[in-house]
């Protein structure tokens, strides 16, 4: 069941450095094996989670885009059949099999939806 608040989450990175980092600084959480990096505004981290895990944990603004990303809605700047693009320049790929879901996630209507690009 994921998080329903913005309230900061606390995270150990692979080097036991303790983190509490506010779920809306994430842009977005990529799988590493058994691990996950979490990019956020101001750092990246390596952390002892698996993704799976983390989308159990993170707010359900959160969007598992791929078996790779989930990714914060919010910092989604662009949205292309393949890729969304986040707040911080990153492209990130998008399954095709996901493409109408995530559509669907963002609206119909949503000006970040682009299927020419």
């Amino acid at each position: 069941m994921s998080a329903n608040t913005n309230s900061p989450i606390d995270f150990t990175d692979r080097f036991g450095k303790h983190y509490q980092i506010s779920p809306m600084d994430i842009f977005y959480v990529e799988a590493d094996n058994i691990y996950s990096r979490v990019i956020c505004q101001e750092q990246n981290i390596h952390i002892s989670y698996p993704l799976s895990l983390m989308e159990e944990i993170l707010p359900d603004y959160f969007l598992r885009i791929h078996r790779s990303f989930l990714i914060n809605r919010y910092y989604i700047t662009a949205f292309h059949r393949r890729t969304v693009i986040m707040a911080n320049g990153f492209r990130l790929p998008v399954p095709e099999k996901k493409h109408q879901w995530l559509k669907q996630c963002l609206g119909e209507s949503d000006s970040h939806s682009s299927d020419n690009r």
